[in-house]
C-alpha cells in the first residue's frame, strides 16, 4: 500500500538522513524558521464546489490536508496550516459573506508570504462529468513554484494516476493567491467532484491518505 510505503520511508528518513536534511536547511537560518504551509481551501460558510450527492469540497480538502501535514512533520519539516477545522480564515467581526471571503483571501495571502512555501488543497468541478484527474497550478512570481509542482505531479502520476495526462498550469491573474504570492505556492486540484468515479475515490479515507502520501513524497523529492 502507498500509505505503508510512505510510513516506512518516513521512518527510514527519520533514522538515517534527518541530520543531512537539517544540516542543509541550517545554511539559511531565516529560511529554516519558516514553515511549509498547508492550505485546505474554503471552509466555514464557504463550502467551495459541491457534488451532485451533496459532498462539499471544503471537507475533502481538510481530509487530505490533515494527514498531509502529519506526514510532512514525520519527514522532519516544520508545518503550519491555514485551518485545522471547518472555518473561514477571515476577520471575526465581519458578517456579510462577501466581506468574509475577501478577508479570508487576504489573510491566507499573508500566511502564504510569511511561509517557506504553500501547498493549497482543492477539488475540481466541471459541468461535464467525463473530466477527471489531478491538476496542479503554480504561482507565477517564484520559479520554485513550478519546480515544486512538477515534483509532486510526478509522484501523483507514478503512484496514483498513471493515465493522467494533465500538464502543469501557470496561474492566471484570476487565481488571486497564486498571482500575488511572492513565496513558492501551488494549488493542487486533487480530482473532480463532478466525475462519479473520482468522487467515490475522493470520499474514501484510504484514497485521501494515499493522495496525501503522494503529495508528501513529492515534497520530499523536491527537498525544500
Amino acid at each position: 500500500m502507498l500509505v505503508v510505503g510512505c510510513i516506512l520511508l518516513a521512518v527510514y528518513l527519520a533514522i538515517n538522513v534527518n541530520k543531512v536534511i537539517h544540516s542543509s536547511k541550517h545554511q539559511n537560518d531565516a529560511q529554516t524558521e519558516k514553515v511549509l504551509l498547508i492550505d485546505p481551501g474554503h471552509g466555514g460558510r464557504d463550502g467551495g464546489a459541491s457534488a451532485s450527492d451533496g459532498t462539499v469540497e471544503k471537507n475533502i480538502n481538510l481530509a487530505i490536508s490533515l494527514p498531509l501535514a502529519d506526514m510532512l512533520r514525520i519527514f522532519g519539516y516544520p508545518v503550519g496550516m491555514t485551518r485545522v477545522n471547518d472555518r473561514m480564515v477571515c476577520d471575526s467581526e465581519l458578517v456579510p459573506l462577501r466581506q468574509q471571503k475577501i478577508s479570508d483571501m487576504k489573510n491566507r495571502l499573508k500566511k502564504y508570504n510569511s511561509s517557506r512555501l504553500t501547498i493549497s488543497i482543492h477539488q475540481n468541478h466541471f459541468s461535464q462529468s467525463q473530466y477527471h484527474g489531478t491538476q496542479i497550478f503554480y504561482g507565477k512570481q517564484n520559479e520554485e513554484s513550478r519546480l515544486l509542482a512538477a515534483s509532486i505531479r510526478q509522484i501523483v502520476l507514478d503512484k496514483l494516476q498513471p493515465q493522467n495526462t494533465r500538464e502543469l498550469k501557470k496561474a492566471t491573474k484570476d487565481i488571486y493567491l497564486l498571482s500575488n504570492a511572492t513565496t513558492p505556492a501551488i494549488i493542487i486540484e486533487c480530482g473532480f467532484l463532478s466525475n462519479s468515479t473520482e468522487l467515490s475515490k475522493l470520499k474514501d479515507e484510504e484514497y485521501q491518505q494515499n493522495m496525501a502520501c503522494a503529495i508528501a513524497c513529492g515534497v520530499l523529492a523536491y527537498n525544500p
